[in-house]
């Protein structure tokens, strides 16, 4: 078994699987979603087909997680990163790109700052 990360360890499509369960595109598709080396995936049974959402690298991707927490409190993207604030949530930062920055900022205001996954590339 794999040691489980925090969400500042969370990379590539990690990041983008847990920001999807976070989102909640798994209940909302009926689909199963899976990591695989670089890319996202969803399950078909014998295998899977890519899944096309990449909040992690792509703010096009990442419109749905700014207007969410846009909504809900104050976000600031920054050259070096992303931090978020709500009223009940707190406050949250990270450093990286903006969009992957953002995507942490989103997984911490959904499942918890103290959120640990297992990796699952």
């Amino acid at each position: 078994m794999r040691e489980k990360v925090t969400i500042q360890d969370l990379e590539g499509a990690d990041l983008a699987l847990w920001a999807a369960r976070a989102q909640g595109v798994e209940e909302r598709k009926g689909i199963k979603l899976y990591a695989s080396g670089p890319c996202l995936y969803r399950d078909t049974g014998p295998g899977g087909e890519p899944f096309p959402f990449r909040p992690d690298s792509n703010l096009g991707d990442s419109a749905i997680l700014i207007q969410e927490m846009t909504q809900a409190g104050i976000l600031t993207l920054f050259g070096h990163g992303a931090q978020f604030e709500a009223q009940g949530f707190g406050h949250v930062g990270f450093t990286g790109t903006p969009s992957a920055a953002l995507t942490r900022c989103y997984i911490a205001w959904k499942l918890g700052q103290d959120f640990t996954a297992t990796p699952t590339n």
